[in-house]
């Protein structure tokens, strides 16, 4: 989850949501619950998807990449994979 998406603001912001929702949905409810900008703006980044409930938006949620600045190898995509060779 992105920091300072708390799980239980997006539930909130969400409560009057009905399912299954799209992106356009679910960005529309948080804005109109009054949602800070940084829970719409997770839920904006969401993958375009048709949500089921909450714990699938919530499961959806962008991760961001560790703070030492590396990110999983789930995270790289394969053109990022570099090596480099001394000569």
């Amino acid at each position: 989850m992105t920091p300072g998406t708390d799980p239980e603001r997006v539930r909130r912001a969400l409560a009057g949501l009905h399912y299954p929702a799209d992106n356009r949905a679910v960005v529309d409810q948080a804005t109109a619950a009054g949602a800070d900008e940084t829970v719409v703006g997770a839920l904006f980044d969401l993958p375009i998807a048709t949500y089921a409930d909450i714990d699938e938006i919530l499961n959806s949620i962008p991760h961001v990449p560790e703070q030492s600045g590396e990110s999983s190898p789930g995270q790289r995509s394969a053109g990022d994979q570099r090596t480099t060779r001394e000569s």
